[in-house]
């Protein structure tokens, strides 16, 4: 986050030396931050569903054809997963009542994108029509070093394979960048590959300004940058838009053609 902090300088700096663009630097933001919430949501998702689901479907004495899952067997599982879920080992506390697991974090990491994470999330596991579901909150969280608000919900689907893929429904956003936000997508995986593939559309809003994200193909791996994908922020003002190939920066281009280059946090 100190990067996307430089990054937001940066933005200032240029508008101060006379930058020709008159575009709120929240739009530039929202092109940034986007994936990254995405990319916290599918990173949540994975660390909650990858561990289990062969569990339940080859161990549990219950079977996907039955319509019906154990929700207090699978966050039991959790719980017991949680040093490995989340680094180093001992950062984590996590404690199974029924189908809730309550998390206490101490400058953990997860497998994928989410860092020093600090702060308490609750999770609760239920039955969606033969599926796992989960719906989850937080409590004074922050992650890399900024406030954090999680409010997620996550619907399974029948595995095909090693394929995994749910269905996510998030409010979580930043209120140090954000004032509102609200996203619908798929987060899909190989089993135990710590790679996602995330498609999402999300509304956000900060003072008076709002915008559409369209994030399409969005790929990352453990430790690693995103590797592929686009982001389309639709404005009042014009469409901003962003690759990613890998690399460490991404350049943010304004409707009228102007660039802003961003470093990752990654």
């Amino acid at each position: 986050m100190k990067r996307m902090r430089r990054a937001l300088l940066s933005l200032a700096l240029g508008a101060s030396l006379g930058c020709t663009s008159t575009y709120d630097p929240y739009y530039y933001d929202n092109v940034y931050y986007d994936p990254y919430y995405g990319a916290y949501d599918a990173a949540w998702s994975y660390a909650w569903v990858d561990p289990v689901y062969g569990y339940w479907y080859y161990s549990l004495p219950v079977l996907p054809q039955q319509n019906t899952v154990d929700p207090d067997a699978a966050a039991a599982q959790l719980a017991a997963n949680v040093d490995t879920a989340f680094t180093p080992a001992g950062c984590a506390t996590a404690t199974a009542s029924g189908a809730t697991v309550n998390y206490t974090f101490n400058d953990c990491t997860a497998v994928i994108s989410l860092t020093q994470l600090t702060g308490n999330v609750q999770v609760t596991l239920s039955n969606n029509q033969g599926q796992l579901a989960a719906t989850a909150s937080s409590n004074n969280l922050t992650i890399n070093g900024e406030p954090y608000t999680l409010s997620l919900q996550i619907s399974g689907a029948p595995p095909q394979g090693d394929q995994r893929q749910v269905t996510i429904v998030s409010k979580s956003f930043s209120p140090d960048h954000l004032d509102s936000r609200m996203t619908q997508g798929t987060v899909t995986w190989v089993e135990g590959s710590g790679c996602i593939t995330v498609d999402s559309q999300t509304q956000s809003t900060r003072g008076s300004l709002s915008s559409t994200s369209t994030v399409s193909g969005y790929q990352r791996c453990e430790h690693q940058c995103p590797s592929a994908g686009t982001v389309r922020v639709e404005t009042s003002e014009g469409a901003f838009t962003t690759t990613f190939n890998g690399s460490s920066t991404v350049q943010v281009t304004a409707p009228n053609g102007d660039n802003k280059s961003f470093n990752l946090d990654c």
